[in-house]
This record gives C-alpha cells, sequence and structure tokens, in this order.
C-alpha cells in the first residue's frame, strides 16, 4: 500500500507540473484579451506565441498522461484516500486560476451579457455590440451580434461578477468567472464523491474520471465555462434524490437547468426515480406534484431576481448557428449537400437543415426513452445516456459538451471511461481545439509537436529515473535481507 500511495503522489506532481506549464503558455498563447485597460496580459508577438504554445502543449501532455497512468493505477486496483483527491485535484486545477483563458473564448460572451443586465438592458434582446468598447471588441465575433442563450442564474453569475470587477477590468472578470468555475468543480468533486460511495464507485475512480478529467481541467476550468456550474449544481442534485431530500434536489436541479437548459434532462431522470420508488398511484402523484411546484417556484423566482423576462426559452437555440466538426448531424448533412450539388440537384441547401432535425428528433427520442427507463437504470445512468445521446445528435456539439453527461456516468461507470480506448479518445478531443481557441496554424501545428517530443523526453528521463531507483532499493534489500512488501 506504501507503494501505492508515493505512486499516486508521484503522478499527483508530475500532473501540477503540467498544469503550472499550460498556465504559464497561455500568457503567450491563450485567448488573450485585445485593448484593454488591465495590462497584465499584453499582446504576444509570434516568438512569445509560439514558446507560450509549445510550453502549454508539453503541459497539457505532461497532465494528460499524468492522469492517464493515475487512471492505470485506480483500474488495477489502487485506491485514493480522500485527502489524496482532494490534494491531487488543488494540485492539478489551483495553478490554472491566474492563466489566461484557454481554448475559448467564450466568457467574453459571458461578461458582455453581464454588463448589459447591469445597464438595465436585455441580455435575451440585444447582442454584445451594445455595449461598444473593448468588453463588446473581444467577443467572438460570430456572437457579437447574439443575444444570451443562457438561463437566468448563469446571467446572474455573470452580473454578480461583472458588478464586483466593474466593466473595463476584464482580466479582474476573467479570474472572477473562474473562481465561480472552481467553486462549481468544487460542488462536482464533491457530489461526485458522496454518489461514488453509494453507487459502490469509490476508492477514487469516479474522482478520476470526472473532477480530473483533463476535459474538466482544460476546458471547464481553463475556459472558465459555465459548465461547470451546471454540472456541480446537476451532481449536487442526484446527491438530494439520493438522500431522500427531494424538495431540495428538485430545487437544486432547476437551479441547474437555468444556468443550460440540458440540465431538464436529469431533472426529468432524478423525477421519474422519485416517483417511480412511491407505492400507489396516490402517493405517485403527491410527490410528482410535489417536485413540478418546488422546481416550477425555482424557476419563477429565479427569473424574477433576474428581470429579464422568459426571453432565453426563445434564445436557447442560438448556439445552433455555429457549425461545428464534432457535430455527426451537420456533417452527414454537409456530405449529402455536396453530393447533391455535384449530381446538380437543386435542393442541395436543405440537406444540412435536414439532417440537423432528424439528429435532434433521434436525440429527444433517445431522451424520452431514458426517461422511461429511468427507474431502472437509475437517474444518474439515465441521465448519462441520454444528455450523450442528445449531444451526439445534435445540431452544434463543442468538446466540454460531452461532459455533461460523461460526469454523471462516472459515478456508475467509471471502469468504462477508464479503458484505454476512451481514453485515448480524450487526447484526442483535446487536440481538436488549440490553447487560443481559434482554427489551426503552423505556429501552434510545430508548438504542438515540439511540446508533445519535450514531455516525451522528460518522461522517459523520469521512468529511467525511478527503474534505477527501484534497482538501487532492491539492490540494499538483498544485501540487508530485507524486502519490500509487494504492491496490491
Amino acid at each position: 500500500m506504501r507503494a501505492v500511495g508515493s505512486a499516486v503522489r508521484e503522478w499527483t506532481r508530475r500532473g501540477m507540473w503540467g498544469s503550472v506549464l499550460l498556465s504559464a503558455g497561455a500568457w503567450g498563447a491563450g485567448a488573450l484579451p485585445q485593448g484593454v485597460r488591465d495590462g497584465v496580459w499584453g499582446a504576444p508577438g509570434p516568438l512569445v506565441t509560439a514558446v507560450g504554445a509549445t510550453a502549454a502543449y508539453a503541459g497539457l501532455g505532461l497532465l494528460v498522461w499524468a492522469w492517464w497512468q493515475l487512471g492505470t493505477l485506480l483500474r488495477a486496483g489502487a485506491a485514493m484516500s480522500r485527502r489524496q483527491q482532494w490534494s491531487t485535484l488543488g494540485c492539478w486545477a489551483l495553478p490554472l486560476l491566474p492563466a489566461p483563458l484557454l481554448f475559448s473564448a467564450d466568457v467574453y460572451s459571458y461578461m458582455a451579457q453581464g454588463a448589459l443586465a447591469l445597464r438595465g438592458w436585455n441580455v435575451y434582446e440585444v447582442g454584445p455590440t451594445a455595449l461598444g468598447g473593448p468588453l463588446a471588441a473581444n467577443v467572438p465575433e460570430m456572437w457579437r451580434d447574439a443575444p444570451a442563450p443562457y438561463g437566468p442564474v448563469s446571467v446572474l453569475t455573470s452580473q454578480a461578477v461583472v458588478s464586483v470587477t466593474g466593466e473595463h477590468h476584464v482580466v479582474a472578470a476573467v479570474v472572477g468567472l473562474r473562481l465561480v468555475a472552481l467553486a462549481g468543480l468544487a460542488l462536482l468533486a464533491w457530489s461526485v464523491q458522496r454518489l461514488a460511495v453509494r453507487t459502490g464507485a469509490g476508492g477514487g475512480g469516479a474522482w478520476w474520471a470526472a473532477p480530473l478529467n483533463p476535459l474538466m481541467l482544460a476546458h471547464v476550468v481553463g475556459g472558465a465555462h459555465n459548465e461547470a456550474l451546471m454540472v456541480g449544481l446537476m451532481m449536487a442534485g442526484f446527491v438530494a434524490f439520493r438522500s431522500g431530500r427531494w424538495g431540495l434536489g428538485a430545487a437544486v436541479l432547476m437551479a441547474a437547468v437555468l444556468v443550460k437548459a440540458p440540465a431538464a434532462v436529469a431533472l426529468g431522470c432524478a423525477a421519474m426515480v422519485a416517483v417511480a420508488a412511491q407505492s400507489g398511484w396516490r402517493r405517485r402523484c403527491g410527490r410528482a406534484l410535489g417536485i413540478a411546484l418546488v422546481a416550477g417556484g425555482t424557476l419563477w423566482l429565479s427569473v424574477t431576481l433576474c428581470g429579464q423576462g422568459w426571453g432565453w426559452l426563445r434564445t436557447m437555440r442560438t448556439p445552433t448557428e455555429v457549425y461545428t466538426l464534432l457535430s455527426v448531424s451537420t456533417d452527414v448533412g454537409r456530405v449529402l449537400e455536396w453530393i447533391a450539388a455535384a449530381v446538380g440537384w437543386n435542393a442541395a441547401p436543405g440537406a444540412v437543415t435536414a439532417a440537423r432535425t432528424v439528429g435532434t428528433l433521434a436525440g429527444l427520442g433517445a431522451v424520452v426513452f431514458c426517461l422511461w427507463r429511468a427507474p431502472r437504470y437509475g437517474a444518474e445512468r439515465a441521465a448519462a445516456m441520454g444528455l450523450l445521446a442528445l449531444v451526439m445528435c445534435a445540431p452544434t456539439v463543442q468538446v466540454w459538451y460531452l461532459l455533461w453527461g460523461g460526469v454523471p456516468l462516472a459515478v456508475v461507470a467509471w471502469r468504462t471511461l477508464a479503458d484505454a480506448r476512451v481514453k485515448g479518445a480524450v487526447v484526442a478531443l483535446l487536440l481538436l481545439v488549440l490553447p487560443a481557441g481559434r482554427g489551426p496554424t503552423w505556429t501552434y501545428a510545430v508548438a504542438a509537436v515540439i511540446g508533445g517530443s519535450l514531455t516525451m523526453v522528460v518522461l522517459a528521463w523520469t521512468a529511467q529515473r525511478s527503474r534505477e531507483q527501484a534497482a538501487l532499493a532492491m539492490t540494499g534489500a538483498a544485501e540487508t535481507g530485507r524486502f519490500p512488501a509487494p504492491s496490491p
């Protein structure tokens, strides 16, 4: 057991240095703001960008390798204590706190929406362009005229952060929103720990697959996405339902829905399980009515506090205006469109819309099936399956969307996620998006190769050193006649 604990500490330390390198690299290669008063994050030249990208990729490689090896240890039967779990999460996540945004510039949209709300404008009717100045200029061009697609709780959070930092302190606002993301991550981690004990997935496996996942650290913490708050509330709601506090669970899960609407799948699955657990139709109807009243009351209170009305129900479709490589339905539609255009079919432009419609209907059908089977599967498993199906069939898919279903899946089937093929898919997904959140360039391609090579050299050197130390230890044991206990 002592040898296992030493190995866990070693990979924790290597992952920490990976996060430090990734954070440092973001100062040259992250999604840096332009034209702001805060002079902390300047506009780097090509050389600084290249050096930063190399450091970022080297750090990302080291972090991923540490995560991979830690998962291999856990899948082989090792276990992490609660103290080790929290210390590893802190070592891997906290170095990202002072870093510029990584892999996405979406947070500038959050800030703009918070500033609009502070000025009394309706974020569901106007886009960031109405602000003018650096806040609007740093919002990705595709979103500058788009109204907010997020729920009232997300807007309230952005408004609270901007009210503290001010509109002109972009760097401070980024750090503030990252603190919100870290709070969501902590809530998620606590919930996963509680749920893993109840579902028999304790010992650190679920923790490894969810809060320690490089997708979570790089995109949700590095990118400060509101997924951290959404999934954290979602998992806390599952904990409340598992503990028999269905009223609290309904309120917390509805709060998650009011961050991002897909959390409604989790609320529905948890409600189905809670209702089915009652005996007799009268009790079941009473439980269903109680959950509906609590969720409806939370909805009304949040919308009232936000003061932005119900426009978010209309703007939820805003992200579907973007084409993303991971959207299967969009890719199929584009292929059909290309084939139709090649043979001279005039209806070719409608192929993408048709494919997206079919994909959306298929995703909704999968969600309905998971809701129906939730009492048999359990709320977490059913929600994971429904959310993953919804994402895979959606017209727009971002890398971090996979965490919607991946986190609840971790508490019921983390060993599946520890399979080498799944871990390889995680690595591939991490390489799809550049640290600056832009499209691929030669600078980043070269930096990725150099950074990856440096990581491999460091890992080979440390592995050789570990083997030499083990050989020396065994030699000394042979001379004294005392051998270390075998590792489990």
